[in-house]
């Protein structure tokens, strides 16, 4: 179990990737002052977390409704993974929209909501870790038990991140975050490889 969790925690942090998003995160709110920019991280927490806690609740249920197998959804997992690793390894910019001009307070609501919350936080890959996790065989509950905190973790850690990213951003360097970028894509290009692999064996397409 605690391993599991571990690897869990590790998967959420890398796809969530909260160095990475430093410097979209900077760039989309460079306009506003630091209460403004503060307010709009808890918001974009807040946001991201009631997406999670949608998909946590009924990933399952969604997958049965549709007729989707675990294994199904494994491999597609498995290649949106692999293609998330590949813009962290090359270095593919995320595409991001300008928020419409309107007041100030709607405005920074936009952007805390998207980008920010969706899909740099909850984005596709961080979706399809939860609901690969709780179709992995387990009961919800168990699932649900492991998962939970290693969400609560990845955000926080996010929150944290966000708060100092400008701090954070002086010390490691443009080269820095760069270099952190590529390792974590590398270990993830692992992962989903090896996800890939699951469901072909869920599938019964190969033999363990």
């Amino acid at each position: 179990m605690r391993h599991g969790f571990f690897q869990i925690l590790l998967t959420v942090l890398i796809v969530m990737d909260p160095i990475g998003i430093i410097p979209y995160y900077l760039s989309i709110t460079a306009s506003y002052d630091k209460k403004t920019r503060d307010s709009i991280i808890v918001r974009a927490i807040l946001f991201a977390a009631l997406v999670m806690g949608i998909f946590l609740a009924g990933g399952k249920f969604i997958l049965e409704f549709f007729g989707i197998k675990p294994g199904a959804f494994y491999i597609s997992g498995g290649v949106l993974f692999f293609l998330i690793a590949f813009e962290m390894i090359y270095s593919r910019p995320r595409t991001t929209r300008v928020p419409p001009p309107g007041e100030e307070e709607t405005q920074s609501s936009f952007v805390a909501l998207f980008p920010l919350a969706i899909p740099m936080i909850a984005g596709p890959g961080l979706l399809t870790v939860i609901m690969t996790y709780v179709t992995s065989g387990n009961s919800w509950l168990s699932s649900a038990a492991v998962l939970t905190p290693a969400l609560l973790i990845g955000l926080l850690c996010m929150f944290v991140v966000l708060r100092a990213s400008s701090l954070i951003l002086r010390v490691l360097g443009t080269m820095g975050i760069f270099v952190m970028e590529k390792i974590m894509g590398l270990i993830l290009a692992g992962f989903a490889v090896q996800l890939i692999y699951n469901g072909l064996i869920s599938l019964g397409i190969v033999k363990p």
